[in-house]
């Protein structure tokens, strides 16, 4: 459990951490604090034994494949994923997938505001730019 927390605490570090934390609470809200957080790539190490960095292997074509094979119920198992900072934007793209329902969200991110913010976000989470959200009355 340490070494698995450490990871997420090593991601924490980097500027996308803090936007994938900031969507996973805004997703799951105060729930996230009693969930087990698994970084992706120590995820894709137990799900596929090998990983070469976040996106290669377990991407959302991955991700479905889960949700096909698995039969998660809602909110059994969540992922939040952003793709690489463009060169020519100030922000990042990023999804929030739940294993039952598929992508639930979608939005943006301003870089500057994860850089401002501390590793453990005690400002709260960053501002998130919710572009589109699934219709949650259905679950």
């Amino acid at each position: 459990k340490i070494m698995v927390e450490m990871f997420v605490g090593w991601r924490s570090l980097h500027t996308q951490g803090r936007g994938l934390m900031s969507a996973l609470r805004d997703y799951l809200g105060d729930d996230l604090d009693y969930r087990e957080i698994w970084e992706g790539e120590t995820g894709a190490n137990l799900l596929l034994g090998w990983n070469f960095g976040d996106g290669h292997l377990h991407n959302l074509r991955f991700l479905e494949t889960l949700r096909e094979c698995c039969g998660f119920e809602p909110g059994e198992f969540v992922v939040a994923w952003a793709e690489s900072q463009p060169l020519h934007k100030p922000t990042q793209e990023w999804f929030v997938f739940d294993g039952a329902l598929g992508v639930v969200e979608r939005g943006t991110w301003n870089v500057n505001d994860c850089v401002a913010a501390q590793p453990w976000l005690p400002d709260g989470p960053i501002p998130l730019n919710v572009t589109w959200r699934a219709d949650r009355s259905a679950v």
